[in-house]
């Protein structure tokens, strides 16, 4: 009954509205038996008072279109590289190489033209409320997690990882995302077959387009490789990276280079997300057999 009412409202993102409610009820359920104990949410006040202060998306985006920052982003993935605790993961093979440079580089820092981003300690958006009893995801990740990252975060202040997920469209104007790449001259990295799309109409309003496709996954075994070919285009031209946890890396060499480059994500999937169309963007196989 409530499945023909929901089509019946929203045809065409009734599919979509049925798999998020079936997928929250999933979580409720799981979680419904968990005790989170006093000393543990003790824990996790303390981790949040000690937690960086991270700017806003609207923030993030001012940083991107009127200082032409490049980002660099850092995500429960990219964290858990730089750990070492990544050799289950689908589309990065573990690497020694890969988990240096991200622990390296989330050390290092924001600096002039270069702002490194991570989300907020318990955002709004992006995140899974009772994830882990009371706990929302990122609340539970950072009561485990954030010991072994706090020495990691050097600086006071960080840009926004959720500036290229669905948070950005909820707290941002369409029109005024579009202004990071307006009439700029293009050059997309992203996987061949893979998950992101350069024909979105978000970029209907670049100056020119050029690509450069590497692997959908393990990217970074081809890294230099893919930065050579970046490095065969104007200084002038914006790079948006969508290739996992090898964009953060290729983001950092390319600012230092003097581009500007932008780990952008899964941002038009993630469009997609907010406009009802998809469940999520981690929904969408890594690889496509359609094109």
């Amino acid at each position: 009954m409530i499945k023909k009412i929901i089509k019946a409202i929203i045809p065409e993102k009734g599919i979509v509205l049925l798999k998020k409610i079936k997928r929250y009820y999933s979580y409720l359920i799981k979680s419904n038996d968990v005790k989170v104990s006093d000393s543990d949410i003790l824990k996790l006040n303390e981790y949040e008072k000690l937690f960086p202060n991270v700017l806003s998306t609207s923030q993030t985006l001012d940083e991107i279109i009127k200082n032409r920052v490049s980002i660099c982003r850092y995500g429960d993935a990219e964290f858990d590289i730089s750990n070492q605790e990544n050799s289950d993961d689908t589309y990065q093979l573990p690497s020694g190489k890969l988990t240096r440079r991200l622990h390296d580089i989330l050390k290092h820092g924001s600096a002039p033209g270069l702002l490194i981003c991570i989300p907020p300690f318990n955002s709004k958006t992006n995140n899974i409320k009772r994830f882990y009893g009371s706990l929302s995801f990122w609340e539970w990740y950072w009561l485990n997690k954030f010991e072994k990252l706090n020495h990691l975060f050097t600086k006071k202040e960080y840009g926004n990882s959720f500036v290229t997920r669905e948070t950005v469209f909820h707290e941002n104007e369409t029109k005024d995302i579009k202004k990071v790449w307006e009439n700029r001259d293009i050059v997309f990295v992203y996987g061949a077959k893979g998950r992101f799309n350069t024909s979105s109409n978000l970029f209907d309003n670049i100056k020119s387009k050029h690509e450069i496709l590497i692997p959908p996954v393990n990217a970074f075994e081809e890294y230099s490789s893919i930065l050579a070919e970046c490095e065969k285009y104007d200084l002038n031209s914006l790079f948006m990276i969508a290739a996992g946890p090898t964009a953060a890396v290729l983001a950092f060499d390319l600012w230092k280079l003097g581009y500007q480059a932008l780990d952008i994500g899964h941002l038009p999937n993630s469009y997609d997300e907010y406009k009802g169309l998809i469940v999520s963007p981690e929904d969408i196989p890594l690889v496509s057999q359609e094109r």
